[in-house]
């Protein structure tokens, strides 16, 4: 309680002294959490203290300053810390601006340059350095110059220092078309379980985004080389990206393309966490899947390769009238190549195939496929449904045995959503959804399924109760439950100050955010969190 009087008063007092000189912005999350973690059986106790305050001064003459003030002891996940966590000052004038301090960046689709922050994965690519832009109507140039820390303890102990310098300049030689080039140098040290690797790291890379009539057309290639000083090794990998999308009245058709090597290994090496010349954290390509927000469809999501794999992706969004639209997804992705297991030398040998820049939907590229539809119908201003179904498959291709002992895991989802406003005092939403899985590495029950109730209440656009209420006939499910409830309350005292409180149990499960995956544990307890907005 203490801590939260604390930062409650430093929010009020800083946006009322900085608001009496300059515009200010202060943003403030405090979130409290006190209950317990399970693993099967094995239950841990949890209590978690986060608040994050950013605050951002608006100076004169186009420059603003800003900070982050962190407090994470200890934390829901990641690393704990107590302090400022980044800090900048930047100028943003109408043909150049310059950023000095931590700052993310994204240079063409990201196969090269792709820092951002995910906070409920504990994941978190932001540099500290200087970065400067320069446009006008005919290209754009930018570079940066930092230091990169990454830390990555929610799979093991990971440090990861990476120098950084580059920059990109982008073309626009014609009217409706660019296109980009982009450097990154790195010298890197990556400190893994004790041991030290020295890296020097080249990654140029290519672009370009041309638009005529209702298309649109983007292609990404980047090659990354990776120099290990402490074995003198050299790693070759590179990876592409396009997409074309069609866009006219009531329709919308995208095709995307990912064809990803940027660290091709085998079963012995692709196990090897410490592994220096796979993918770096800055790089962050598309994943060429579609993101949901229906809960069972979020978890057991696939998790991209990007050292490995290929795959496409096709959605349609097709408005049928001016109450109904149609949204179709279907994509695919495997791996390149298969390796044979030779028992007699211990080693595996790589089988190629002429088409290996395609996806392949055979078992030993350990492929995995999803078809999604959903349809939104508007019955008026203040109702409107919402039906999904989706199917996925999955192969985990065993290469130690010939195939003999594959994961295969087959699922079918059913969503349905129900939101109406009575009036402007009350509206509520409801949402059911169920899932259908064949599992055969699920002990001794390979079928099973999973259900969701989620009921939001809303009272005068102020008041909040959601009761979200899940259950499974699966008897081997990884928390040991065959049942979940939580209650959930908000209030927004006031236009910038919303509070939020829950209680019960959590099932958790794998959680991704632009191809980065973490398995969150299931949760049991209380909950508080209060957002701040000035």
């Amino acid at each position: 309680m203490r801590y939260f009087l604390f930062f409650s008063a430093f929010v009020l007092f800083i946006s009322i002294e900085l608001r009496a000189q300059f515009d200010a912005s202060v943003s403030n999350t405090l979130r409290y959490g006190n209950g317990e973690r399970s693993l099967g059986t094995v239950n841990q106790s949890l209590k978690y203290f986060e608040n994050l305050t950013d605050v951002r001064i608006q100076l004169p003459e186009n420059f603003t300053a800003g900070f982050r003030l962190l407090y994470d002891i200890p934390p829901e996940v990641g690393l704990e810390f107590k302090g400022i966590r980044r800090r900048f000052f930047e100028y943003d004038g109408a043909d150049f601006s310059a950023r000095i301090g931590d700052f993310s960046q994204l240079y063409g689709r990201g196969l090269a340059m792709n820092l951002f922050e995910s906070r409920g994965l504990g994941y978190d690519t932001w540099m500290d350095g200087i970065k400067a832009k320069y446009k006008n109507d005919y290209f754009n140039i930018s570079a940066l110059f930092g230091t990169l820390d990454f830390r990555d303890s929610i799979i093991f102990a990971r440090n990861e220092i990476h120098k950084l310098r580059g920059g990109n300049i982008e073309l626009t030689p014609v009217k409706n078309l660019s296109v980009g080039l982009t450097y990154i140098y790195s010298r890197s040290s990556l400190k893994l379980f004790g041991e030290n690797k020295e890296l020097e790291i080249n990654i140029p890379s290519v672009y370009a985004n041309y638009s005529f009539s209702d298309f649109t057309f983007s292609f990404d290639y980047a090659n990354k080389e990776t120099k290990n000083k402490s074995d003198k090794k050299i790693s070759n990998g590179a990876a592409y990206y396009s997409a074309v999308s069609f866009n006219a009245d009531g329709l919308g058709i995208t095709l995307d393309y990912k064809n990803y090597f940027f660290d091709e290994r085998d079963p012995f090496e692709k196990n090897d966490i410490t592994r220096s010349s796979r993918m770096m954290p800055f790089q962050n390509p598309p994943i060429v899947l579609k993101e949901h927000s229906y809960t069972l469809l979020t978890r057991a999501i696939h998790e991209v390769d990007f050292n490995d794999e290929t795959g496409l992706q096709l959605e349609i969004f097709k408005s049928l009238n001016e109450y109904t639209d149609l949204n179709i997804n279907g994509s695919i992705s495997s791996r390149h190549s298969f390796y044979k297991f030779d028992p007699n030398h211990f080693i595996f040998n790589k089988h190629e195939r002429s088409d290996d820049f395609l996806p392949s939907f055979s078992e030993e590229y350990s492929p995995y496929w999803e078809l999604f539809g959903e349809a939104v119908h508007y019955f008026d201003e203040s109702t409107y449904m919402k039906l999904a179904l989706a199917r996925r498959d999955k192969i985990f291709y065993d290469e130690f045995f010939g195939g003999r002992s594959n994961h295969v895991i087959k699922s079918a989802i059913f969503a349905l959503q129900i939101s109406h406003s009575v009036s402007s005092l009350y509206s509520f939403e409801g949402q059911v959804e169920y899932e259908s899985v064949y599992d055969n590495f699920n002990g001794e029950q390979k079928n099973y399924n999973n259900y969701l109730i989620t009921l939001i209440n809303t009272i005068e656009s102020q008041y909040t109760f959601t009761v979200r209420y899940e259950w499974t006939n699966n008897r081997f499910d990884v928390s040991d439950r065959i049942d979940w409830i939580t209650f959930e309350s908000g209030l927004r005292i006031t236009q910038a100050n919303t509070v939020v409180a829950s209680y019960g149990r959590e099932r958790g499960g794998q959680v991704c955010s632009n191809g980065v995956c973490r398995y969150i544990q299931p949760f049991e307890g209380f909950r508080f969190s209060l957002l701040t907005n000035i």
